[in-house]
């Protein structure tokens, strides 16, 4: 990271007081003195001259007189008298969130906690009694919906911290059910944004110098706004480069701090008095307030970018902004400014000639290898922190929220997808252990009737891979309502954000299917990936009743080649793995199939053999021709090519009619088998060596002896038989 920064001004006497004040003044609600000679040249370009100065001061006696202005006097008189070493303390916050030593900072300011404190709980007083007042009534799910709005509207108007709040339950089944999850999904931060001039203050204080000395120009007025800070267009002097400046809104940590501190109170109340939660609420709202204090930290927000950068900048398509390290501080973000459509703006994304199903196809295949690779992903991926370039680029924007999903997690989910296609509800319900879902010592297996309900019912007619992603999370969010989970908060944050992406794509179109979009990442994970959980996984898909499931390995072969850095040879890993020890389970299986195409092979022979010699009514009696045979036939043919691409010769290596007689006859084909898989391609030549194969051919040459032991019994009875 760049130490070059502004130098320092603020030490020298006098030089900092017009910044102070600009900022003093509006956490007061009053900008009374003019801004400094800076503030007006920089935030609106003007040559220093008292004119332009007059000019910009009654603009902002305008603003105090508008609503916003005077709903800022009253907001930030209250914060005034907070703590002076609060801007220190929500830094701290932001690196370690410590709610101890947060309620003990508040806690020197009681008069404004006390009215803060009287202010919320007269507001969710209401709606907390009445859902209450529901429960005991027994019209808890009746009310659902008009309680459900209820709380929507009062979070709204208790402000940013508790609309963050309700925008975190949203994707919270296991705490809410569903109406609630729908109204609280639909929370908007609706803040105005804050005067120029005051962010050109907040941006001297935080790099230490004139704005202008950093920034050759910077646009009139935000570009973006939202409640935590507002983004404007700039050039950096130093470098020339376009560039977008984020300046976090004064006095909103102070805001959030108090807020914090009370919802903490407040919950633990709930806790103490109230039964009816599968957990306790204190620690996820420690989990939040913590996320929530690193999301104002704009130094760790830099780095998550370009953390995010160096685990992802292998994915196509997939780009970050640059962050500029010289103009960047705990408050002020600098970073490239990238030219790009919101994916929510259909228009521009026509008249650009983009296609949103096709950037929202990428965004699902970063998010799953955010998810499932490296564990650290973007928590926030709503439609406004997503821009589609002309040069066909996903650029992620807003790395104040991420998070982290634990190894073990990684590897439970996709074990999770394979038991949900095999129908395997107990294993689904042990699932929930490693992902954390629930304690050890609890009993899941009460939930699988639950599970099959669900998912017989909207699987009768489909796939997986077929669902509606919203369906499936709407679904399941009733059986973990129902049961004592506790959602982890990286498994609702992924959630929300699949959620999010069909979203955007099934606005442009209806036939959309995320799980679809999802698959083939899943599907050349469980092919190359040499983990051994996922090995693990592989087997509970391909293999049943110890039989192989051709089917479902040809589908994993199809759709896992659709995956953008899917690699032939990358198949090579799985046959060593299959001719490992770990593979075990696997080579019998895959023997006994191997006999039956082979079987199927000879069989056909045989037949065709007997027809010149007794007619095809006659043959067709001797050996009778199975569906079983019939489709080992045409898998045959399909892996024909497949196999001729690596073995010489394979059609005089094939046995004949001539050559099936007995079991002799096999021995000596399995020693062709061996002779050319010899002189082969090299990779295979290395498998030859493995001791799996040479267990493997044992295992065929046998399975092939007792078929040709027990077609030639059959056909011998049948040929003695008048």
């Amino acid at each position: 990271m760049s130490a070059t920064r502004c130098p320092q001004r603020f030490g020298v006497a006098g030089n900092s007081r017009g910044t102070n004040r600009v900022i003093h003044s509006y956490k007061a609600g009053w900008i009374h003195a003019r801004p400094s000679e800076t503030q007006i040249g920089v935030s609106k370009r003007y040559a220093v001259q008292d004119r332009q100065e007059q000019s910009v001061e009654r603009d902002i006696n305008e603003w105090f007189f508008t609503e916003t202005g005077q709903k800022s006097l009253v907001d930030a008189m209250e914060l005034s008298s907070l703590s002076p070493e609060l801007p220190t303390l929500l830094a701290e916050m932001g690196q370690q969130y410590d709610p101890d030593k947060l309620a003990q900072s508040m806690s020197q300011r009681p008069t404004y906690l006390t009215a803060r404190a009287l202010s919320i709980a007269s507001s969710l007083g209401g709606v907390i009694g009445g859902i209450l007042t529901d429960i005991a009534s027994g019209s808890f799910e009746a009310n659902a919906g008009k309680r459900a709005e209820q709380l929507r509207r009062t979070l709204a108007g208790l402000g940013p911290s508790f609309v963050k709040v309700g925008q975190a339950l949203s994707s919270r089944p296991d705490l809410l059910p569903k109406p609630y999850l729908d109204c609280l999904a639909s929370l908007q931060d609706r803040l105005d944004p804050f005067p120029t001039p005051v962010a050109m203050a907040v941006i001297e204080e935080e790099l230490g110098c004139p704005v202008d000395q950093m920034y050759s120009s910077i646009s009139e007025e935000p570009v973006a706004a939202a409640s935590l800070g507002q983004v404007y267009k700039g050039v950096l002097r130093e470098t020339g480069e376009e560039v977008a400046i984020k300046v976090q809104r004064p006095a909103i940590g102070e805001g959030i701090a108090v807020d914090m501190v009370l919802l903490r109170r407040l919950v633990k109340v709930i806790d103490a008095r109230l039964d009816v939660l599968s957990q306790p609420l204190v620690p996820l709202v420690d989990e939040f307030a913590g996320r929530l204090f690193g999301e104002l930290d704009y130094v760790q927000e830099g780095k998550n970018c370009e953390r995010f950068q160096e685990l992802y900048s292998h994915v196509p398509r997939v780009r970050t902004p640059a962050i500029k390290w010289q103009a960047t501080s705990r408050r002020v973000l600098t970073m490239e400014w990238i030219d790009g459509v919101k994916l929510t703006d259909k228009e521009a994304m026509t008249n650009a000639g983009l296609d949103v199903v096709d950037f929202v196809t990428v965004g699902v295949e970063c998010t799953l290898r955010q998810l499932l690779e490296a564990g650290f992903f973007h928590a926030d991926p709503h439609p406004g922190n997503l821009l589609a370039t002309k040069g066909g680029d996903l650029v992620y924007l807003d790395f104040g929220m991420m998070s982290e999903a634990p190894p073990s997690a990684r590897y439970a989910i996709i074990a999770h997808v394979v038991h949900l296609v095999n129908k395997d509800y107990l294993a689904m319900c042990y699932d929930y252990y490693t992902l954390d879902f629930m304690d050890p010592d609890v009993d899941t297996t009460p939930i699988a009737p639950a599970l099959a309900a669900f998912f017989d019912e909207v699987l009768a007619d489909s796939t997986v891979s077929r669902l509606n992603f919203r369906t499936l999370v709407d679904g399941l969010g009733g059986v973990l309502f129902q049961y004592p989970f506790r959602v982890p908060a990286y498994y609702a944050l992924i959630l929300r954000s699949l959620t999010v992406l069909e979203g955007l794509a099934l606005s442009a179109d209806k036939r959309y299917n995320l799980l679809g979009a999802a698959y083939p990442y899943v599907a050349r994970r469980l092919l190359t990936d040499p983990a051994p959980e996922l090995r693990s996984s592989l087997e509970d898909l391909i293999l049943q009743n110890g039989r192989l499931r051709w089917n479902r390995l040809e589908n994993l072969i199809r759709e896992g080649s659709k995956s953008y850095d899917f690699d032939s040879s990358q198949i090579w890993t799985l046959a060593e793995w299959v001719l490992s020890d770990g593979g075990r389970p696997v080579r019998k299986p895959l023997a006994n199939e191997i006999v039956r195409l082979v079987d199927s092979y000879i069989s056909n022979a045989v037949r065709k053999s007997l027809v010149d010699r007794v007619g095809s009514e006659q043959a067709q009696k001797l050996v009778p021709e199975t569906s079983e045979e019939s489709e080992a036939l045409e898998r045959l043919s399909l892996l024909a090519p497949l196999v001729s691409q690596r073995v010489d010769d394979l059609e005089g290596l094939l046995p004949t009619s001539n050559a099936v007689s007995g079991p002799g006859d096999i021995v000596s084909f399995m020693g062709r088998v061996r002779s050319s898989l010899q002189s082969a391609d090299p990779r295979v030549r290395r498998l030859l060596q493995k001791p799996g194969m040479q267990d493997l051919i044992v295992d065929v040459q046998w399975g092939l002896v007792q078929r040709a032991l027990a077609r030639g019994i059959k056909l011998g009875a049948a040929l003695t038989t008048p």
